[in-house]
């Protein structure tokens, strides 16, 4: 059931300003121990209502915003993930939640490793759909821009440009978030890597398998980073809850219950 929603879509602040007021959806039990789910780049909180759908039983209490520049939540100049992760802290501050279950979806699950990695004490259980984590050093960074000029390596990504400018066709999508977001993944970031061993929380990083664009291995050693982590493998491709929904959604409550 709606709980809260912010109609709000539109930021008149400075582009260095206070986190935006995300539009949130709240459902389940008001006295569930809560868990917050990030979605997409390109998409909204609703791609996850199978998910709620599968945690109802568990009695939990569900925390499902729209990210900045998406759904009912506010547009803005700037798009980083520096501004997402705030705009998120906010959203927890805002309901007082100060330990979390998080589940998050490539750009949704960056997010959730910046709150796992910089708060680690709020997160007790995340889980990590297929997120392409940034390149360790300027030559993994090389390699990727190399890698993506290929047209072989291009056709998940055109893809996803569908299905951006599908949403964006809706008005469920700010186009000028989505460049900024693509190349802030491409930079080099080593201190994300060595940040990892700060994670405290159990972690479950879920892969794509060979059908996704982010390579599997890659994210084996991510979650071997991690001190209480492990990799799920689903052969599904970049959006694992929607190609293989009724195993991706089990294997969620197993890892939450």
């Amino acid at each position: 059931m709606l709980r809260d929603r912010d109609q709000s879509n539109r930021w008149s602040g400075p582009a260095e300003g206070p986190p935006l007021p995300l539009s949130c959806r709240v459902t389940g039990e008001p006295d569930g121990k809560p868990v917050v789910l990030l979605h997409a780049l390109g998409n909204t909180g609703r791609d996850w209502a199978p998910l709620i759908t599968a945690l109802a039983p568990l009695g939990r209490r569900l925390y499902v915003p729209d990210l900045r520049g998406h759904g009912a939540s506010p547009r803005s100049e700037r798009y980083t993930f520096e501004l997402m992760y705030r705009d998120v802290v906010a959203l927890l501050d805002r309901y007082r939640l100060d330990t979390v279950d998080l589940v998050g979806h490539s750009m949704g699950g960056h997010i959730g490793w910046l709150i796992a990695q910089r708060q680690p004490a709020r997160v007790r259980r995340l889980v990590i759909e297929d997120t392409p984590p940034p390149p360790r050093d300027a030559a993994a960074e090389e390699e990727m821009r190399l890698r993506s000029a290929r047209e072989d390596d291009r056709a998940p990504v055109i893809s996803l440009y569908q299905e951006f400018r599908d949403l964006r066709r809706s008005g469920g999508l700010d186009s000028a978030a989505v460049r900024p977001i693509i190349d802030e993944l491409r930079r080099a970031d080593p201190g994300w890597w060595r940040r990892l061993a700060e994670v405290t929380a159990e972690t479950l990083v879920i892969s794509g398998g060979l059908s996704s664009p982010v390579p599997r291995s890659l994210l084996a050693e991510v979650a071997g980073r991690v001190p209480h982590g492990r990799l799920l493998a689903i052969d599904a491709g970049h959006y694992v809850h929607r190609t293989e929904p009724e195993r991706f959604c089990a294997e969620v409550v197993r890892f939450l219950s």
